[in-house]
């Protein structure tokens, strides 16, 4: 009889042991950076998402500076996040380090995303073939957290001041265009234009022009930096690259639209544009926060203006975009070996609910982000038509057709990429403009190919 109540009280203890360490919800650390705004969104997403699901429960960290050094020190000395932010820049190396969890079937299981309804140069990004080492193909590795297109953003104040209209807010300006009307906006502390006699270089009250960005440059004259396969170096023999970057340096030195370096020393370009002083600037869309609470003048958006080759370099090679650009994104992965892969339907149970409807919409609400999904974002959460800007729909444009930056398609492109351009013919050409864009990349291409060459036998060995 003491047999059998010991053999009762074990099982009924066992049993109870076991509901327990069932109902034990598994924790799983997710990190990643930004804002205060930004990080209070993420805080409420996790915090609904973990009163919605007993099993598992996520523990929300920012790390505000140095991230990707942090996370790369975090995962090398065996303390990694179980999830983690990856800029799409920086997917290539960790994806192709084994260090980021393959998702693509928890995805498929799920049904939460559906690929179509997602900006393909969002989704695509994020893809990688360990096979053949291609970025863009194979399985999903991360899921995009965002994608931030870059447009022209303007102070409308500025034209009016100067009875100059307002661009077509759908149609792109040309490069000539852009340069006419950034001219009519450049005035000095006499009220001369660049071009006029007495016009002061160095003294100027309002500048037409603050940056184009080099890639969107690059890519809205129909140029490329590396191959498709992002094996070769393409820069040095492609006249639209070429012709873009002589674009950059005669904006400042033959044109005299922009801030020169010795301006931009105590001021720089965004902080210029912000207090009033530049008409037209390069920026993406997770400017809108902070513009709506800070500027003091009407502002909108237009198209990046497009070169004279009659080309352009879009995702996929669509045909018919009207305007282009670099777009940036950063995925939300998986770290391999973590309890994140070890739980891994549940890890990716969360991250789509961030990639997904609910999570974007909520993003969508501040204003920094577009919906990963094209039917949220076609609509008033994100258009969001009583402020400004006032036509958010050039931004959906710029999401369907911009592309990433080549560090996506190439590895260590930090160093081999910005050791000869930022760091070299930049300066030689755009910065001090004594070189020629053709000559400098001539000089370098040999410099630039070899540094790749060595990149990519990184990642084999």
């Amino acid at each position: 009889m003491k047999r059998v109540l010991l053999l009762i009280v074990f099982v009924a203890l066992f049993g109870a042991l076991a509901v327990s360490a069932q109902d034990t919800p598994v924790i799983l650390k997710f990190v990643g950076w930004g804002g205060p705004e930004e990080g209070a969104v993420f805080t409420a997403l996790t915090e609904q998402f973990n009163a919605a699901n007993t099993d598992v429960q996520i523990v929300y960290e920012q790390i505000p500076v140095d991230y990707v050094t942090a996370l790369t020190t975090m995962i090398a000395g065996g303390t990694p996040p179980d999830i983690a932010y990856i800029p799409d820049g920086d997917f290539l190396s960790f994806v192709s380090r084994g260090q980021l969890v393959n998702i693509q079937e928890y995805v498929d299981a799920g049904g939460v995303i559906d690929p179509d309804d997602v900006w393909m140069s969002a989704l695509g990004r994020y893809r990688w073939d360990d096979a053949t080492n291609s970025v863009s193909a194979g399985d999903l590795y991360a899921l995009p957290k965002d994608i931030g297109p870059t447009v022209l953003y303007i102070n409308e104040d500025i034209f009016e001041a100067n009875g100059v209209p307002l661009p077509d807010p759908t149609v792109p300006m040309t490069w000539d265009e852009l340069v006419e009307v950034a001219t009519q906006l450049t005035v000095d502390v006499n009220g001369n234009h660049p071009g006029e006699d007495g016009f002061d270089r160095e003294n100027v009250e309002t500048f037409g022009l603050g940056d184009i960005w080099f890639e969107n440059a690059v890519y809205n004259n129909g140029g490329r930096l590396v191959s498709e396969d992002g094996r070769t170096f393409v820069a040095a023999e492609d006249q639209n690259t070429i012709d873009a970057i002589q674009f950059l340096s005669d904006v400042n030195h033959v044109y005299e639209i922009t801030p020169t370096q010795q301006q931009l020393s105590s001021m720089g370009t965004g902080q210029m544009f912000e207090a009033g002083r530049i008409a037209i600037t390069t920026n993406g869309r997770w400017a809108v926060t902070g513009y709506r609470g800070t500027l003091d003048f009407n502002w909108s958006v237009r198209p990046n203006a497009v070169g004279p080759s009659g080309e352009l370099t879009t995702f996929m090679n669509q045909d018919d975009c009207t305007f282009t650009g670099w777009s940036g994104s950063v995925g939300i992965a998986v770290i391999a070996g973590t309890q994140g892969e070890a739980n891994a339907d549940k890890a990716v149970r969360f991250i789509e609910y961030l990639a997904g409807a609910e999570g974007q919409t909520a993003q969508a609400a501040l204003g920094f982000q577009i919906p990963n999904q094209v039917s949220i974002a076609e609509t008033d959460a994100f258009l969001q038509p009583d402020q400004e800007p006032d036509n958010a729909q050039i931004y959906l444009e710029a999401a369907r057709c911009e592309l990433p930056g080549p560090w996506t398609q190439t590895p260590l492109y930090g160093q081999w990429f910005d050791d000869n351009f930022w760091r070299g013919m930049w300066i030689d050409v755009v910065i001090e403009n004594t070189m020629l864009a053709e000559d400098a990349f001539a000089e370098r291409a040999a410099a630039f190919q070899s540094g790749l060459d060595e990149a990519w036998a990184s990642i084999s060995n």
